[in-house]
């Protein structure tokens, strides 16, 4: 017999907030869908304010992305980029934020699409990408660049040519990634932060590595905001208080994290503007 949503969530609940257990996956949707439409909350992401009393406890670092991302986007018409795949979801393509848009996504595969007038698909490596110069009035890309040239195929492509370890070619992608963006065209871009780790399915940036990406677009953030999780909740900080944030990769743990934590445990924030 098969849990119904609100049977598996309450599950999740009462066994104590377990990352990836049964009625996370259901809860964090629940609340995903609730934070994006919280305008006050966006307001809090768009002001720098703090964020509220036990935000996001043991949910991983969607839950700032997403609200940060579309606190920084404004209702107007263009043509937007989601290098990656991350706005692939009914209730976020629904948003006014991003329903007045052209929007191409781009990844290196597809587990569904979303059937809307102003939304294209592109099967595409973002080191090559083939788009023109100068296409874009925005470029998202959440929690991406971090996967380019290493191993994509444990999670999300079958194609064993993207069983890689080239953890440099986030560089090239970067670059792709400011070549389509018109000028004055705005990358809203994030990573997981902290100590520097390598482990062959993604990668984490500390204090140097985003240095280093930054120098590759070339131009200073416009905005750099840093968010850190702590056992009873996700709080805003800095990049001083995160460089000692370990990833939590739930696909070789033995057993949850102490602190409930579901991934990253720190994550960057960057605007940049294509000068």
């Amino acid at each position: 017999m098969h849990l119904k949503t609100t049977d598996l969530v309450q599950q999740y609940l009462k066994n104590g907030r377990v990352p990836w257990s049964p009625g996370y996956k259901q809860y964090r949707m629940a609340l995903l869908q609730k934070t994006v439409h919280e305008e006050s909350l966006l307001t809090l992401f768009r002001n720098g304010d703090s964020l509220p009393k036990e935000y996001g406890m043991g949910v991983d670092e969607r839950v700032i992305e997403y609200p940060w991302i579309l606190s920084h986007l404004d209702t107007r018409a263009g043509k937007l980029l989601d290098a990656g795949s991350t706005l692939n979801y009914a209730y976020l393509l629904d948003l006014p934020a991003l329903v007045s848009k052209s929007i191409v996504i781009a990844s290196l595969a597809f587990d569904h699409l979303e059937k809307r007038p102003n939304v294209t698909y592109l099967v595409e490596d973002l080191r090559h990408f083939s788009a023109r110069d100068e296409s874009f009035d925005w470029v998202v890309c959440i929690s991406t660049l971090e996967h380019v040239g290493l191993d994509n195929t444990k999670l999300y492509t079958g194609d064993p040519a993207f069983n890689e370890s080239h953890p440099g070619d986030y560089r090239k992608a970067l670059q792709e990634l400011k070549r389509v963006l018109k000028p004055g065209g705005r990358l809203l871009l994030t990573v997981p932060f902290g100590r520097a780790e390598n482990i062959g399915w993604m990668q984490q940036f500390d204090k140097q590595g985003l240095g280093e990406l930054v120098s590759s677009f070339g131009s200073d953030p416009l905005r750099s905001d840093f968010f850190k999780y702590e056992p009873s909740s996700w709080v805003r900080s800095d990049s001083h208080a995160c460089e000692d944030c370990r990833y939590f990769d739930v696909h070789s743990a033995s057993s949850p994290a102490s602190d409930l934590a579901a991934a990253a445990r720190a994550v960057a924030c960057l605007e940049l503007i294509k000068c």
